[in-house]
């Protein structure tokens, strides 16, 4: 199966009225305007872009369309440190999400912002004066984040793990985010600076005992949600990829 844009099919007059007069496909709405079916667009930002596709079998014929979700270079991060006990903490940020909504509350809006405990994420900044496609590296991106999201001010290593990438869903996110374990010194933490364009309400180094917690039950005592499908699937990396940290969990 591939993915093709509405433009590039090829189809009988008969093949696109039964396929695009479909109730089941996708409709696009301008000021509550349905735009023609079969038409290529697009929605786009420094951040990402949403198009439509149409995939087809391996004859040609279209199967099914949806649109397709494309982000920019982005970093996620699993911070962690050791504490004066040996210990093993990690860095969870709490995090308000607007988009998404209340639990048990589709379409529901006009709510308060959601918020999640998280791992610390973020896009790479463009490189000033070079062309639009350039981007901070991969590994300087990530030492940002985790300064600007955590408050660790000294990192003393930063791994990659094999297949260092994870696709946050991928029935329409196209694009790949790549993975870090950024190990810091936690002696050397200072309070988050305030961000207007990307709120956080707060970042603390936890046990991994009491991370496990809040994912078993889905909330924290501050009412965050541990439920963000990316940061539960990278601290299940990097647990099976320090083995020698899972014990802590049950402690």
């Amino acid at each position: 199966m591939n993915a093709k844009l509405p433009s590039k099919l090829h189809l009988t007059s008969k093949q696109a009225r039964e396929f695009w007069g479909n109730e089941h496909r996708w409709q696009l709405l301008v000021d509550g305007k349905q735009i023609p079916a079969g038409t290529s667009w697009e929605a786009k930002s420094l951040f990402g872009s949403v198009h439509a596709v149409v995939v087809c079998d391996e004859h040609g014929n279209p199967v099914f369309d949806r649109p397709v979700y494309r982000e920019a270079p982005n970093v996620n991060m699993v911070a962690w440190g050791i504490d004066g006990d040996g210990k093993v903490r990690v860095a969870v940020i709490r995090q308000p999400r607007p988009h998404s909504d209340l639990p048990g509350q589709p379409g529901v809006n006009d709510h308060p912002a959601v918020v999640f405990g998280q791992i610390p994420m973020g896009f790479l900044e463009k490189t000033a004066g070079i062309d639009d496609d350039n981007f901070e590296n991969l590994k300087a991106g990530a030492i940002r984040e985790i300064k600007e999201e955590t408050g660790a001010t000294a990192v003393l290593e930063v791994e990659r793990p094999q297949t260092p990438l994870l696709n946050p869903a991928p029935s329409f996110c196209a694009t790949w985010s790549e993975l870090f374990f950024v190990k810091v010194d936690l002696n050397q933490i200072e309070a988050l600076k305030p961000s207007h364009s990307e709120p956080i309400y707060s970042a603390d180094y936890i046990t991994l005992s009491e991370l496990r917690k809040r994912i078993a039950e889905g909330v924290d005592s501050e009412g965050a949600i541990y439920r963000y499908g990316n940061a539960c699937a990278l601290w299940l990396i990097f647990l099976c990829c320090h083995p020698e940290f899972i014990t802590q969990m049950a402690e």
